[in-house]
């Protein structure tokens, strides 16, 4: 069987004043020598004759420039040209967006114990696909950043509380709790907009509709450190390969692209075994932790792995269901790193005129308001129950102007309340069927 053949990456010096990458075109062929023009070796001989065709080069030009430039594939591995002698030849796979500083380079934790950095007196140096992997992952960041500037357009205080119910000062206090403590829950029961105003905060935060800098998750009870942060996972060789997790790779993301601020939203965080999930960066995400200061190993890495950090610029977000039973309470230690914004049912005025404005009639508006918050006051006081199992606004906030008022109503009680009560008051029934009968009578 033969054996499969493994992809190199390098990284190649240019000298800018004789071999300007600017002026290569991509799927230009080039060629490098491997002797200089006295005739010797060039430093590292060994490294030319180890390229193989299919291989990645980063192409960086050096002094004074000191910045790479592009992505460089080879399509000949080292032979002899009879005018120009012993060579490699490649082209150009593509083009650094904006190129990247030699000290962009060193601020990044992944490169501080590189061999190109600590000595880089030579033409071809050998990187590991950790290292070349990290080059990519900027290069795919920057061109995803152009393609998104012309499109995206600020977004401001007052678009965030379109079609939010609660009053202008609890928003202005959630921003201003997420901006110090780094890391808020939103907490309430169900269907309160929890996600939905997550994603309004981090766009007022941002100040535009960009995705790019959140991400979303969400926990469930198999999720894992290794799912998270970092563990091994199965290569194709039958092997094992340390692979990140989401949040290390939008960590190292957010690093990249330091004050800006990033948005890690976490739905459900509370179904998740949250202390074996978070590990380590129970302390990092602390807002008094944040930054290059206090990194510190990860449980998976070695004495050559560097060390991890959660950046400053990057605020978390988690929503937690307060009427789900089946969840497990979060530990005090996580508790002290994050503030908890409780979100309530908000069946007001603000929400009547959303209703009115999908084309819901007033009196029919007014009625269904009338009614949950009724039903809500009831399980405000069920001792078996509270102010966590209220039944929220969003359940009435998919109304379209194609539907029939009394129709859709009827449709949401039936599908979507009814359970929700009949779980409430499992044991008993009769309760529960009086309570969707109210809701229902004379609509």
């Amino acid at each position: 069987m033969q054996e499969k053949k493994t992809r190199n990456y390098w990284w190649l010096n240019a000298n800018p004043k004789i071999w300007s990458i600017d002026s290569f075109k991509v799927n230009q062929v080039q060629f490098y020598t491997s002797y200089n023009e006295f005739g010797n070796k060039r430093q590292i001989y060994r490294n030319f004759e180890l390229v193989q065709q299919g291989d990645i080069v980063i192409g960086y030009e050096s002094t004074p420039i000191k910045q790479v430039k592009g992505i460089f594939e080879i399509v000949k591995p080292l032979h002899r040209d009879t005018k120009l002698g012993e060579i490699i030849s490649f082209k150009m796979k593509e083009r650094v967006p904006l190129p990247i500083d030699w000290i962009d380079l060193k601020a990044l934790h992944f490169f501080k114990d590189s061999k190109i950095l600590k000595n880089n007196q030579g033409s071809l140096f050998q990187l590991t696909e950790e290292e070349y992997e990290e080059i990519q992952a900027i290069v795919d960041n920057q061109k995803e950043m152009q393609q998104k500037e012309d499109i995206l357009i600020p977004y401001e205080r007052k678009e965030a509380l379109n079609d939010l119910f609660i009053d202008d000062d609890k928003f202005d206090d959630i921003i201003d709790t997420l901006r110090y403590k780094k890391n808020i829950i939103l907490q309430g029961p169900p269907g309160v907009g929890k996600t939905f105003i997550a994603k309004r905060l981090a766009y007022t935060l941002i100040g535009t509709q960009d995705d790019f800098r959140i991400k979303m998750v969400q926990f469930h009870q198999s999720y894992s450190y290794e799912d998270f942060i970092q563990g091994l996972r199965p290569d194709d060789n039958g092997g094992f390969k340390l692979k990140n997790g989401v949040f290390y790779d939008f960590c190292r993301h957010a690093q990249r692209h330091s004050g800006i601020d990033h948005f890690f939203i976490i739905d459900e965080i509370n179904r998740g075994n949250l202390s074996k999930i978070f590990g380590e960066l129970l302390l990092l995400i602390e807002s008094d932790k944040r930054g290059r200061a206090n990194e510190m190993p990860l449980t998976y890495g070695d004495k050559d792995s560097e060390p991890f950090y959660v950046p400053d610029n990057l605020h978390i977000i988690g929503t937690m269901n307060t009427a789900d039973r089946s969840l497990a309470m979060i530990d005090y230690a996580l508790r002290r790193r994050f503030a908890f914004i409780a979100l309530e049912p908000l069946f007001n005025q603000k929400f009547i005129d959303f209703l009115i404005a999908k084309g819901v009639p007033k009196t029919f508006a007014e009625k269904i308001t009338s009614r949950i918050s009724a039903l809500n006051n009831k399980i405000l006081n069920d001792r078996n129950l509270g102010k966590g199992f209220q039944i929220g606004h969003s359940y009435f906030s998919n109304f379209n102007k194609n539907d029939v008022p009394q129709k859709w109503y009827t449709r949401v009680i039936n599908l979507e309340i009814a359970p929700l009560l009949e779980e409430y008051w499992f044991d008993n029934e009769e309760k529960a069927k009086g309570e969707i009968n109210k809701l229902l009578e004379h609509f």
